[in-house]
């Protein structure tokens, strides 16, 4: 090819279009059909001048050398991107870009930060283009999209520390009409979708499973920093529209509590693991909790603990002594704590969660399980106390993680459906659920290595936190 000959003024004009428009990053993918449609569109309909795909495929290898490809999207519906570059946020084709994949992605493959657990409301932000200018809702989407992807991958990476400055920067470089739109109820709602979604995932890579081992600095540096994105977010939105302030609040505040209460559940059970591991103490804990029973010391009947429950209504009203009675039968040496809570949580799901047809009825399944359950284990603290039981200590540690546990299925449970109206109690409505509050214990427990006499150095403290319950904190007639 001679130089300076049509063709090769026309390979070098479209190898500048790609370089002013695309660059490279690690991670980021863009679809093989988006970018050459977006150049044959940059060319117009009417261009002699244009090459066909095979052509720009590799003048696009010119300008990226070593530019690879991968296979994206779900199974009979794949197709081929480019692995390594992106779009430049400053390209004037930026917009369109978006539009062009907002439009044929309907299967939301991934162009940027390719972690599948992030998704995007293409059909949700069509809509609300049909509404407001399209390509401004679509570019802010997309900007805010890749807003979330970036705190995402600072913290899958522990740089924890760079958040602050990643949410400071965005918000104070938004202009006023972005503002104004992300203000609006319904525009405001898809945003609100969005932090659900990354304020989930960054728990779920902060902390995804609390019964796994955790060092103590990690639950530390998770609480901090819990606590240091809500302030952050809020110091960032301090002169914004109360709306916008009001939807992010609730959601961050939601994201601080669910992982001060999971951080709770991981120290409450390390601690419990040390009796769990002790033969001596469960054998011993296991022989007093049957002794209370059976020799009838709670205001429940004995037998209900023995008998096999074959009346749906009869098994119903008595769910929280069946859980009661399932958790003694898997106690034994060594037992792992997680086979313990796995079957609290089948029992709430059976007798509690499924059987829900609508929130009214979860409201009142779960507050009566609660109200009885927490009854049911305080009328075996008391048993055990009047009866000076050698697991006393034992039991209070197992009796706080009960009680915390079955909070925290049911408050997760109300926190997925997205439902505020379920645990914000209504004007002049007393609420019907506990309102979770960690045993104060356990930033104890958290900062010292569990000891072999904890549970009876505990006991003095145990004793007031179970006096102060009464039936009059859930309900005023009491």
């Amino acid at each position: 090819m001679a130089e300076g000959s049509p063709t090769s003024l026309l390979h070098l004009s479209i190898t500048r279009w790609i370089a002013d428009n695309f660059y490279l990053c690690e991670g980021c993918t863009v679809p093989r059909w988006l970018l050459y449609e977006l150049y044959m569109e940059s060319c117009g309909p009417h261009s002699k001048y244009q090459v066909n795909a095979a052509t720009f495929g590799k003048l696009i290898r010119l300008v990226f050398p070593g530019l690879g490809t991968r296979r994206l999207g779900t199974r009979g519906n794949t197709r081929y991107h480019y692995d390594g570059i992106a779009i430049k946020k400053n390209s004037s084709f930026y917009a369109r870009y978006c539009s062009l994949l907002s439009e044929k992605n309907t299967e939301q493959e991934r162009f940027q930060y390719p972690w599948p657990e992030f998704s995007r409301f293409y059909l949700w932000e069509q809509e609300l283009g049909k509404k407001y200018p399209y390509e401004t809702v679509v570019l802010l989407a997309n900007d805010y999209y890749s807003h979330c992807q970036d705190i995402l991958h600072m913290v899958r990476k522990k740089e924890l520390g760079k958040v602050e400055d990643c949410i400071m920067s965005f918000w104070r470089s938004l202009q006023p009409e972005r503002i104004a739109l992300m203000s609006l109820p319904d525009v405001c709602q898809l945003f609100k979708s969005y932090d659900r979604q990354l304020f989930k995932e960054m728990e779920n890579i902060l902390l995804h499973d609390f019964l796994e081992e955790v060092p103590v600095e990690h639950m530390k540096s998770i609480r901090l920093f819990s606590k240091n994105v809500e302030l952050w977010l809020l110091n960032a939105l301090e002169e914004f529209p109360l709306l916008l302030q009001t939807s992010k609040s609730k959601e961050v505040t939601v994201f601080m509590k669910r992982l001060r209460r999971k951080t709770d559940l991981s120290n409450m059970a390390k601690t419990m693991r040390t009796v769990l591991n002790s033969n001596s103490k469960v054998t011993v804990l296991r022989s007093d909790l049957h002794a209370v029973i059976d020799q009838g010391f709670l205001d429940v009947p004995g037998n209900l603990f023995q008998k096999k429950f074959s009346n749906p209504e009869e098994l119903q009203n008595n769910i929280e002594l069946k859980c009661l009675n399932d958790l003694m039968s898997l106690l034994a040496p060594s037992t792992d704590i997680r086979v313990l809570l796995n079957c609290v949580s089948s029992n709430l799901q059976a007798f509690v969660i499924q059987p829900s047809r609508n929130k009214e009825e979860f409201r009142k399944l779960a507050s009566d399980f609660q109200l009885r359950w927490n009854f049911l284990l305080s009328a075996v603290s008391k048993a055990m106390t009047l009866n000076y039981a050698d697991s006393f200590g034992s039991w209070h540690l197992f009796n706080l993680l009960l009680m915390d546990f079955v909070a925290h299925i049911f408050l997760s449970y109300i926190e997925e459906e997205g439902d505020e109206s379920l645990w914000v109690a209504k004007q002049n409505e007393s609420p019907v659920l506990w309102v979770y509050e960690p045993s104060p214990l356990w930033g104890y427990f958290a900062e010292e290595q569990p000891q072999a006499n904890a549970p009876q150095t505990a006991l003095m403290t145990l004793m007031q936190r179970q006096s102060n319950f009464g039936l009059s904190n859930v309900f005023p007639e009491f």
